[in-house]
């Protein structure tokens, strides 16, 4: 008789991963063009100042990073980031404390698993980050998703769903929304905030797409704005410098990243220093606002290129939102439109996207929408698997 377990609810993964599924079956597909994996454009990492880096890490004193190093994290990189926060992202400075993480993809993690009880709420756009939906499932709490509209997240939904009283906190991507591309305009951001301050919620602001603009306007970000202090901020160096260093953080009031910060020396112990030091090395040496301008305007390049070749092929009848950073453009097709079959057809035709469904929150539905991702495939790709995008949206629309 063999020993049965049965694993429980909150950690067994909810419902198809597509974004998975996607990967799996254009994997070994000669020719598969895929707009789904939201990974950085290679031609956008720093190699040689990287490679330099590690040289110079690695051979500097190599013993300390070779031991097990402070939980807290690198002490230089914690002074150079909080830095940044505070004299280019205005962010304030008192009452506040800053966490290094393993990218900010742990943060997802280490949140919920500190702040939320089993049936507490969190509030987040309708459709919004797959490993956020999750992460916050996993510890027994239920991700409400909250209307949108062409703004983002709508204020009196959100009020309507707080004042059940069983909120914990508000997650956001302000920037350059995954997966939607919307950039929450700053009307819209100080209506949301003043429903957390009535309601006695936090408010947690996933930026790590926050730099990477296409245009020169800049709207504050909510801890830029954050007036009494219940703001947890998450930042990343992965999608401006690399994704494989695993670097991101955490910002926010003291109290709150003292409690995270200690689940996470319990649970998930120290990050590699080395990778740290690297990224500390990077802002020593390099332009960084520079290298922020260079990635950006790459993305612009290939974000333009996608949304020109699908006017060009496709049918007048689709919505995209037009990003103005990030990685990502959300298309939207009429109602009545069969999206199972238009998502195979794509498939058959050797061209992967990432239906809405993988992003939809607690009580959404599936939708009529898409998730594409520019910033990997080459522009050569982009032209060819655009192309056939907009074809197929001609067929699929009568």
């Amino acid at each position: 008789m063999s020993f049965t377990f049965q694993i429980p609810d909150r950690a067994q993964l909810k419902g198809l991963n597509f974004i998975r599924k996607v990967f799996e079956r254009g994997a070994g597909i000669p020719g598969f063009i895929s707009f789904g994996i939201g990974n950085p454009a290679s031609e956008a990492i720093p190699v040689e100042a990287i490679q330099e880096a590690f040289d110079h890490v690695v051979h500097t004193n190599p013993i300390d990073i070779l031991q097990y190093g402070p939980m807290a994290g690198d002490a230089r990189l914690a002074e150079q980031t909080i830095e940044r926060l505070v004299k280019v992202r205005h962010m304030p400075t008192e009452g506040q404390q800053l966490l290094i993480s393993i990218g900010a993809g742990q943060d997802l993690g280490l949140v919920p698993r500190t702040l939320c009880e089993p049936g507490d709420e969190v509030f987040m756009d309708a459709y919004s980050f797959t490993s956020g939906i999750n992460a916050v499932r996993n510890v027994g709490a239920k991700a409400v998703g909250i209307a949108m509209d062409d703004f983002g997240m709508i204020p009196e939904a959100l009020e309507e769903a707080a004042n059940k009283g069983k909120g914990k906190y508000i997650y956001l991507i302000p920037n350059f929304q995954n997966p939607t591309g919307i950039t929450m305009p700053l009307e819209r951001r100080k209506a949301i905030y003043s429903i957390a301050a009535k309601y006695n919620l936090f408010i947690y602001e996933d930026d790590p797409y926050g730099e990477i603009r296409f245009t020169d306007t800049i709207v504050p970000t909510f801890k830029e704005m954050d007036t009494d202090n219940r703001v947890i901020y998450a930042g990343s160096y992965s999608k401006t410098l690399s994704a494989g260093l695993r670097v991101g953080f955490l910002y926010g009031p003291k109290q709150a990243i003292e409690a995270i910060q200690a689940l996470k020396n319990n649970q998930d112990g120290q990050m590699p220093l080395v990778t740290q030091r690297v990224v500390s090395r990077l802002l020593d040496v390099i332009d960084y606002d520079a290298q922020i301008k260079h990635v950006s305007t790459v993305y612009k390049e290939k974000a333009d290129l996608m949304m020109q070749t699908l006017r060009a092929h496709g049918s007048d009848k689709v919505h995209f939102v037009e990003p103005t950073g990030g990685m990502f453009l959300w298309l939207t097709m009429p109602d009545g439109v069969d999206c199972d079959a238009f998502f195979e057809a794509c498939m058959e035709h050797k061209v992967g996207i990432v239906p809405g469904a993988a992003f939809a929150a607690d009580g959404v539905p599936a939708g009529q929408s898409f998730r594409f991702s520019f910033t990997f495939p080459s522009k050569e790709q982009i032209v060819a698997g655009m192309t056939i995008v907009g074809q197929l949206t001609k067929s699929f629309i009568k």
